[in-house]
């Protein structure tokens, strides 16, 4: 998209046509990417991980299988991430949903602990494949306004079911009901992925071999500051979805199935207040980034007095909820943008390895080794260690602000889609403001003596300023220069 997508009235941003909230954005061909992302994803996360798993409540999962389901399909995930390219998307698409819904006729139909045990195992694979698959239209096909609705409708799917399945136990579906009904949000999901295109994720010149084998211009090197959000998400995963869900679940055993009702309810009031942030704040990211860390630090900290304070516990798991659904609506949302904005499967690979593998296993299993020891000193020690950390972010946030915020992804996020302006290209290799216009001027064919005229500066000047630019791009001549940049 141009970059007049900055452009506009200083209306409210709620209603300015050019925020990322402005919902008539969205694109009728992509609605079968954003309909399988809400849906699909919602049901892996409903019905097949640790994150929701019940200890109150039969599951169409046992808690030992949604661990190894769970456990399976990060490390799946990962492994295709880095297998895959973007053509493929559509081949992982098919063959991951015709295993993943041969894996649930098997285990359902099935009585032996062995079968269930192997069939489980090949659907955790399986969801791993799809979801690899379901990612690079996400990525690279859809426009921000998509991706954050998705994202956003999908946390809200999730919510709701759980509210069905576990807030109310006197009319809780039994088993096979549960399996019939995970069954039926499964296929229809997977049913859309017959609606996609094969080239969809595809750039033009990515469609053309020959000109995909003649390009030079790559994707720019990322700069430093892009792999904090990493380290960032990491962090958020293992204390907010493992360190919290492991408390969680200790708290719902001793009191019952209404912190399931506050946590989930949380969840949608988290998805609410997430798009009004984008609606109608500047610096969206770091506002929602302040409001999940905020309201982990708050939940722990209710926790750590709920023993003096009873009713503290039941604010425990409603700002628990807020923040395991705003913070998990920006990991991915985020994730998204940065890897469409540098057109970088580098960073989409790291992405999902670090949340998936570091963050995802970590977390489950520090989360799982709270609440089998279920001692309250542990149960104390997690909260204080865990707020004291979370209070360190709070503390670094400004410092963290100006350091995102310096990089231009933290912009395009308020956006209805990235500023594919290719300033970007040249500013990886660190070129001055008048380096950039001598850069560019060069690559429309200009003559030195053209240039110092044009910028009113002298022809010796250009000349320092040529000298630059080649060192900065370790080359030698204007020919180099053409060559490297021939697409622009």
């Amino acid at each position: 998209m141009a970059s007049n997508i900055y452009e506009g009235s200083k209306k409210t941003r709620f209603i300015a046509e050019n925020n990322v909230t402005y919902i008539k954005a969205i694109r009728k061909q992509n609605l079968p990417y954003i309909f399988v992302w809400i849906v699909y994803y919602a049901w892996v996360i409903a019905f097949a991980t640790w994150w929701t798993d019940s200890p109150l409540d039969e599951n169409v999962f046992s808690t030992q299988l949604r661990n190894l389901l769970h456990s399976s399909n990060l490390i799946s995930s990962a492994v295709f991430i880095l297998l895959a390219k973007k053509q493929h998307f559509l081949t992982l698409c098919r063959w991951g949903a015709m295993a993943v819904t041969g894996g649930m006729i098997l285990y359902s139909l099935s009585s032996s602990p062995t079968v269930s045990l192997i069939s489980a195992f090949a659907i955790g694979i399986s969801l791993g494949c799809v979801n690899i698959g379901i990612l690079f239209p996400y990525t690279f096909t859809m426009n921000n306004t998509e991706r954050l609705y998705a994202t956003v409708g999908s946390h809200i799917l999730i919510n709701i079911i759980m509210l069905f399945l576990s807030g109310n136990p006197e009319n809780a579906l039994k088993s096979n009901a549960k399996m019939l009904l995970s069954f039926l949000i499964l296929v229809v999901s997977l049913c859309s992925i017959f609606f996609f295109k094969k080239d969809a994720v595809l750039s033009d010149v990515e469609k053309d071999p020959a000109e995909r084998q003649n390009t030079l211009v790559k994707s720019p090197r990322l700069a430093p500051g892009v792999y904090l959000t990493l380290i960032l998400h990491c962090i958020y995963v293992v204390l907010c979805k493992g360190v919290g869900k492991g408390i969680f679940n200790i708290v719902t055993q001793s009191v019952g199935h209404v912190h399931f009702i506050l946590f989930y309810g949380g969840g949608l009031i988290g998805c609410f207040a997430l798009l009004s942030l984008y609606a109608l704040t500047k610096k969206s990211t770091m506002w929602v980034w302040n409001l999940t860390f905020g309201c982990v630090v708050m939940a722990f900290l209710f926790k750590a007095v709920s023993d003096q304070l009873p009713g503290m516990a039941f604010l425990f798991s409603l700002f628990l909820g807020v923040s395991s659904t705003t913070g998990m609506i920006n990991v991915y949302y985020i994730m998204g943008v940065i890897a469409n904005k540098y057109n970088s499967m580098h960073y989409l690979r790291m992405s999902i390895i670090f949340i998936g593998i570091t963050g995802g296993i970590a977390g489950v299993a520090t989360g799982n080794l709270i609440q089998k020891i279920n001692t309250y000193t542990l149960s104390g020690i997690a909260t204080i260690v865990s707020a004291f950390i979370l209070l360190l972010f709070m503390i670094l946030s400004p410092s963290l602000s100006r350091h995102l915020y310096h990089n231009e992804w933290a912009r395009d996020s308020e956006y209805i889609d990235v500023d594919n302006d290719t300033d970007y290209i040249f500013k990886q290799y660190g070129l001055s403001k008048r380096e950039l216009e001598v850069c560019k001027l060069l690559l429309q064919g200009y003559t030195l003596r053209q240039i110092s005229a044009m910028l009113s500066i002298a022809y010796s000047t250009v000349n320092t300023y040529c000298t630059a630019i080649y060192r900065k791009l370790e080359i030698n001549s204007r020919t180099e220069l053409l060559i490297m940049f021939k697409d622009i």
